[in-house]
């Protein structure tokens, strides 16, 4: 465990998945947790607050920070995990409408609440941000294709912001997991589903196929969420005090590039 003991921190995006793995794990280092969301977790231990909230909303981010700073009077850590990953039968096929909406929550969300975020970061004197990214982001995948471009455009914000906020004392770094098992994937109509219907196999056969033979996940099997959650903890603790700029992949050994 790192030790985060006092800090303050938000997850946007707090209530299932990546998001809520990483709420309990920050929790578990010690940290106070606001998660804004537009659903409320499941657990609620006295360490965490709740803001129920749309971050595609342009004044969401503001109203997090807000909160935040009301609360607690500080602000040490932002994790932007929101995000939406819907698939797609092909580029043609793709609405402006549909580019926007991804668009909207996976990078204007964090670029609104950074923005709001950054001036109580720097007053910390050791603030943090970590972007969930993407392997989609590094690995053309036209099945996700307004996804994967929002996803590489946060490993650029974050990287851009490192630059410019390391003077300042804050430190900026990109997460990018892999094939990660939460609970989109086995919602009724979600990934696996989508994974059964395009190779004609039953779900979990058609899952292998995927992690052997489409992703070619060096571990052999899809992550879990509270794996990349371990990751953020630990960029976001000072046993990363000298680590900011980088994008940290999580994918199981299935990004096979130098």
């Amino acid at each position: 465990m790192n030790d985060l003991n006092g800090m303050i921190a938000i997850v946007t995006g707090g209530s299932s998945g990546i998001g809520a793995a990483t709420v309990r794990r920050l929790i578990a280092d010690g940290a106070h947790v606001v998660s804004g969301d537009l659903a409320r977790p499941a657990d609620n231990p006295p360490e965490l607050h709740h803001v129920n909230l749309d971050l595609a909303d342009p004044d969401a981010g503001t109203a997090l920070v807000d909160a935040t700073l009301e609360r607690f009077g500080r602000l040490d850590i932002l994790v932007n995990n929101v995000g939406i990953a819907p698939t797609r039968p092909s580029f043609v096929s793709t609405t402006d409408d549909e580019w926007a909406r991804t668009w909207s929550v996976n990078v204007m969300s964090a670029v609104r609440v950074s923005r709001a975020a950054l001036p109580a970061l720097e007053a910390s004197r050791r603030g943090v941000v970590v972007f969930v990214a993407s392997t989609t982001g590094r690995t053309p995948d036209p099945y996700f294709v307004d996804y994967a471009v929002t996803k590489a455009g946060l490993v650029t914000l974050a990287k851009t912001l490192s630059e410019e906020f390391g003077p300042h004392g804050v430190r900026v770094n990109s997460v990018s997991p892999g094939s990660i098992r939460t609970p989109l994937w086995d919602q009724p109509g979600g990934f696996v589903d989508g994974l059964s219907a395009r190779l004609g196999l039953p779900r979990e056969e058609a899952v292998l196929a995927f992690v052997r033979s489409e992703r070619r996940i060096s571990l052999g099997r899809p992550g879990r969420a509270d794996e990349v959650a371990s990751a953020i903890a630990f960029l976001v603790s000072d046993d990363a005090s000298y680590i900011t700029g980088i994008d940290l992949v999580v994918d199981g050994g299935s990004t096979k590039s130098v």
